[in-house]
């Protein structure tokens, strides 16, 4: 299967945020056995624990391909941190399946409010066989009663919503479970033995335990007695996406054992190009591609409709088996180094095997799989017929699913009554991962290569939705450019920008600082006359032009007869004034003006935020509004070319040598550790 465009977009936006905020830090989180609550609150932030929320319930209402993608790239960062997020969709699937509307308005309002939901099922004595479960719920009035104690619980201690399943009538063995739904506030529930577990240490596993909790008969999912066949069904919709995340092992487990075959030399040669070598790398690739088609094959079954069940075992037990193959081999690649803890095999080693024991071990899936083919091949039957889709019971998946609506902020107004309305002016740049050179003239090819927004301004819009985010108001977002800048400003609405702007005109080419901030000057008149009021804040960031020279912020200041602040590392607001902190020889100075004012921000100390998937897909929809000349009214002889002083004569890129040794891919102690052995062997220290 090849995923459409959509999806593809969103894996790498996941992706993205897994190689910047994941890989870098889990090795430091498990090292002072810290759970990683700052990496989840981003994560969250992002979207990524309401991956199975449908739009009408406040979520973005993916697919299962969707959701089973990223759950792959979130693993292939760790395992535990995938846990914690994606749990929310093992607990949230009975809700899904078997919920009314009632129940599924409680269930994502509290599961988002809350961040995080369990599925309590496992129980000491109840693992593989679900009719070992000894937790009963007593009827009493218009309530049940629920009393035992679940194991192994996924986020038990940090849910803020269960789903729980219970013994009704225990002389029915199976047939007399039941399952609920139960808030994590209700009196009577408590956390057990938290778990210390070999591996997948970045999730929280405990017991939870139930103690005469009271909740009402309404929050009976499906009727009473049916709670195995849900826990059947919830557990074929989930194995997939544990396949999912055996993929994600093997996957990392490939870049990792190949970086380091390649970097590793014995025998006068990398380790990468022994035939043994070879076989085991190529064997992990194998089994990672072979994995990855059994869960996206069983996701697209449950998307359209069709019988899914052997198809999600197939895939729990492959990506699994593909996970715990894969670091093993690539462990031997590595040989001893493999083995330390410097190095993220180890950890990996340590993560996978919990992919083959937890949702149903894999010798129970071998079963179902083995009961499926006894009834699929039957002597005279056609076995190329496909199943017919089933008409009901498959969780439901939007076509085209709109964004969730975002919630009003509860804003204190900064002015007047009405909060901040803020300019941000970024500059758009190619995205240097993309350029190339041109091997005759040594030139930069900049055609075809997406604009991005300069570093230094991607913190001058974060800057401005802060103060959105403490004072409400609107930001704009202004450039000029070609139309591929665009994409740049599309970058903008995704972070948080509620409207973007384009001045594409041909007058205004081959601007230098001068007349490009005489020309965003002559924007913001104009914007400003439009709205009938002036921008509070004008931001810029401080590498406004290809030099470290903060120019065109001082020049709109000049241009517009506004206060100036430079070079800001913090910015706030009240009374109508703002104040900035920046940085000096003797530490930090303060500074401030009265509004309207205009800013240019240095490299602050907070995070950048990543998009929703919400603003995303907003931003992917949004129709960039244009200015030319018409609107924007710069005279003749002071825009573009003929109102530049500074003349470029001729461009130079130089020619990129040969020699060198790239080192990639692993952790900072250990390339260093390779640049100083590479250093000694060239006899230069």
């Amino acid at each position: 299967m090849i995923l459409d465009e959509e999806s593809r977009e969103l894996v790498q936006m996941v992706r993205d945020f897994v190689d910047k905020e994941i890989i870098p830090t889990v090795g430091d989180y498990e090292k002072n056995n810290e759970f990683p609550t700052a990496l989840l609150d981003k994560a969250c932030a992002m979207g990524l624990n309401a991956l199975c929320v449908p739009v009408e319930y406040g979520g973005p209402g993916f697919s299962s391909v969707q959701i089973f993608s990223m759950a792959e790239e979130i693993a292939r960062g760790d395992i535990g941190v995938g846990t914690t997020l994606i749990a929310n969709a093992l607990a949230s699937y009975p809700v899904l399946l078997s919920g009314t509307h009632e129940q599924k308005q409680l269930w994502f309002s509290t599961m988002l409010e809350k961040k995080f939901a369990a599925f309590c099922l496992t129980e000491p004595g109840a693992g593989s066989d679900a009719g070992g479960v000894t937790t009963t719920a007593v009827a009493d009035g218009d309530d049940y009663i629920i009393n035992g104690t679940k194991s192994f619980i996924s986020n038990g201690p940090i849910a803020g919503i269960y789903t729980v399943l219970a013994s009704t009538n225990p002389k029915a063995g199976v047939m007399g479970l039941t399952a609920f739904i139960v808030e994590r506030d209700r009196p009577g529930i408590s956390i057990g033995k938290e778990e210390d577990k070999m591996g997948m240490r970045l999730s929280c596993t405990s017991e939870v335990i139930f103690d005469n909790v009271r909740v009402p008969k309404d929050h009976i999912l499906g009727r009473k007695g049916r709670g195995f066949k849900i826990i059947l069904e919830t557990l074929d919709h989930s194995r997939a996406g544990v396949g999912a995340f055996g993929v994600g092992i093997a996957q990392r487990a490939c870049e990792v054992a190949t970086i380091y075959a390649k970097q590793r030399k014995q025998f006068g040669a990398p380790v990468a190009n022994l035939q043994a070598v070879e076989q085991m790398l190529a064997n992990m690739e194998i089994r990672t591609q072979t994995g990855r088609q059994m869960y996206l094959h069983a996701a697209e079954l449950m998307d359209k409709g069709y019988p899914f069940t052997m198809e999600a075992a197939i895939a729990k037990t492959a990506g699994s088996d593909a996970g715990m193959a894969n670091v093993v081999d690539g462990l031997q690649v590595m040989g001893g180094y493999g083995y330390m803890k410097d190095y993220p095999m180890e950890k990996l080693f340590r993560d996978a095997k919990i992919l083959q024991i937890y949702e149903g071990t894999n010798q129970v899936q071998r079963g179902v799989i083995a009961g499926q083919m006894k009834k699929k091949y039957v002597e005279g039957a056609k076995a190329s017929k496909p199943a017919n889709p089933k008409k009901a019971e498959a969780v439901p998946a939007p076509a085209a699913p709109a964004p969730a609506p975002t919630p009003a902020p509860q804003v204190q107004a900064a002015k007047d009554g009405k909060g901040l309305n803020m300019l941000v002016c970024i500059k758009q740049v190619p995205d240097t991962n993309q350029i190339k050179i041109d091997p005759v003239r040594h030139t930069l090819i900049r055609q075809g290569v997406p604009a991005i927004v300069n570093t230094f301004d991607t913190y001058a819009l974060e800057t401005a939705l802060r103060l959105k985010d403490a004072h409400g108001g609107r930001i704009t977002v202004l450039t000029m450019g070609i139309p591929a800048a665009e994409e740049a400003l599309r970058e903008c609405i995704a972070a948080g920008a509620d409207e973007a702007l384009l001045i594409t005109d041909r007058v205004f080419g081959g601007a230098d600082t001068l007349a490009t901030s005489r020309t965003l000057a002559a924007a913001v008149r104009y914007l400003e006359a439009q709205q009938g009021t002036a921008f509070d804040l004008i931001f810029c960031g401080k590498q406004a032009i290809d030099g470290d020279t903060a120019q065109v912020g001082p020049e709109l200041s000049q241009h517009l007869d506004r206060a100036l602040l430079t070079y800001a590392l913090e910015t706030e607001v009240s009374d109508g004034v703002v104040r900035i902190r920046r940085e000096s020889d003797a530490g930090y100075d303060t500074f401030e003006a009265a509004l309207p004012a205009v800013i240019t921000v240095n490299k602050t100390s907070f995070d950048l935020r990543y998009p929703s998937f919400a603003s995303k897909r907003r931003a992917r929809d949004y129709q960039i509004a244009r200015l030319t000349s018409a609107e924007v009214i710069v005279p003749e002889d002071k825009r573009g070319l003929n109102g530049s002083p500074t003349k470029v004569k001729k461009t130079y890129t130089p020619v990129r040598t040969k020699n060198g040794q790239r080192i990639e891919g692993v952790e900072g102690a250990q390339a260093g550790a390779m640049l100083a052995e590479a250093l000694k062997q060239a006899k230069l220290v």
